[in-house]
């Protein structure tokens, strides 16, 4: 199977303080892009402030106080985009900050948009708009609202919800199952005193990674760096080892009632394998020939020839080395949806898999990677997956490592995957009669 070359490379320029740095060179975008993370270990007591206080530093900065003023000042750096998002991987909350905006290269009279627009990202991220020590009381109360909103809304896409409760159930008692915008109550018992205590500790003590994505030169990449000077930084915060592998007693069965016409059906899986084990490739294209895509076996046996489901698929959670098997069925199949979900992961075990099936979902995979090389924020997201895991991996020799998997090695790992978590979102009643 041939593929092209990748036109991307991540080098580290170097850590000071707890602050790494990275390069992502490409020839190919005619933009640049700054990503900013702040990594905490993922925690209750935090993870409910760490998810608003980006919201609130994109508000305005010192000197544009105001969204109005942030705003005029980005159309005249040539339109330039400044974004932020709260996430997890693993057991760590992400709090990321990143600023989009078109090349050196392509500006008029020599603009130097990468230093102006850096020095501004900088600015928003160390010198927010406060009043009497504090984040402007009006932009505090109403993201906190708006957070409360997020949270709420997560039960929009009852397939998500459904996955994502799945995986917390799972981790019931461990980091992994703290919600990455944490909850409702302690959004509510929120102050804005108290946020900036929290927002001073994540900006002095807390692991930070900066990707620069794009053609920036050696100069400009150092005075970038020297600039984070500003920041006084002390006593970092270890990330500690995410806990992969755990003893699986006994196969627990959750049910949880909501207003849905359709089940969502949730097998969750424990792979005991680590992000940084060679054994992760091999369970990678084991996920891809349970649930995938198309040429899955829980697509062809669920949805097509057993018509159980509008939607199976599996997902591969890399970091804590989860894998849930994830339905759309009528509430009344439950036992013959979960039965014939069942079948599959015992037919992988079996070392039922076709050539077809390897070859289908290596080359979904390489398709993906590569369309991936096409969005500077996958890019960056795919490096620091890398970096967090303890690999290096560029896309080429991750692809390799995926092609070399062989059937056996699938079949060695799926005898590894324990069972952990039947979790079932059904109708009020039990019976599906209520639409969504």
């Amino acid at each position: 199977m041939k593929r092209e070359e990748n036109s991307s490379s991540v080098i580290e320029l170097g850590q000071k303080h707890g602050i790494s740095f990275f390069h992502v060179k490409s020839e190919k975008f005619k933009t640049a892009r700054i990503d900013i993370f702040v990594l905490d270990p993922l925690n209750e007591a935090n993870a409910t402030q760490n998810a608003l206080i980006p919201f609130i530093l994109k508000r305005g900065c010192r000197r544009y106080p105001t969204q109005q003023e942030l705003s005029l000042k980005l159309e005249e750096l040539y339109g330039a985009g400044i974004n932020v998002a709260v996430y997890k991987k693993g057991e760590y909350q992400l709090i990321h900050l990143n600023a989009g905006f078109v090349s050196d290269r392509f500006t008029v009279n020599g603009t130097k948009l990468f230093e102006k627009v850096g020095g501004l990202l900088l600015e928003i991220l160390t010198d927010p708009v406060t009043e009497n020590g504090m984040f402007i009381n009006d932009y505090f109360e109403q993201e906190r609202e708006n957070l409360i909103q997020r949270i709420r809304s997560r039960v929009n896409n009852k397939m998500y919800y459904a996955f994502q409760r799945c995986m917390e159930e799972m981790c019931k008692d461990e980091p992994f199952a703290v919600y990455e915008d944490g909850d409702e109550e302690s959004a509510k018992a929120l102050t804005n005193d108290r946020l900036m205590v929290r927002y001073k500790e994540l900006l002095s003590h807390n692991p930070v990674f900066v990707y620069i994505s794009g053609n920036v030169s050696e100069l400009e990449l150092r005075n970038f760096i020297e600039k984070f000077e500003v920041i006084e930084r002390s006593n970092i915060v270890s990330l500690p080892k995410i806990q992969v592998k755990k003893e699986i007693k006994e196969v627990r069965r959750i049910e949880e009632p909501m207003d849905v016409s359709q089940g969502k059906l949730c097998i969750g899986f424990r792979t005991q394998i680590e992000a940084n084990s060679p054994e992760y490739y091999p369970v990678v294209i084991y996920n891809g020939i349970l649930g995938g895509g198309v040429q899955s076996k829980l697509f062809q046996n669920v949805r097509e020839k057993e018509s159980l489901a509008y939607s199976a698929f599996s997902s591969l959670e890399k970091f804590k080395g989860l894998l849930v098997a994830v339905s759309g069925i009528e509430i009344s199949e439950r036992e013959r949806a979960e039965r014939i979900m069942m079948e599959q992961v015992k037919a992988i075990e079996n070392g039922d898999i076709t050539d077809y099936e390897m070859e289908a979902t290596k080359k979904s995979f390489i398709t993906g990677l590569k369309s991936m090389q096409d969005s500077q924020g996958a890019m960056v997201d795919f490096y620091l997956s890398q970096y967090l895991s303890g690999e290096n991996d560029s896309v080429n020799s991750f692809i390799d490592k995926l092609l070399a998997v062989t059937k056996e090695d699938v079949i060695r790992v799926s005898k590894k995957i324990s069972q952990d978590t039947v979790y079932f979102l059904t109708s009020l009643s039990g019976e599906g009669e209520r639409r969504e």
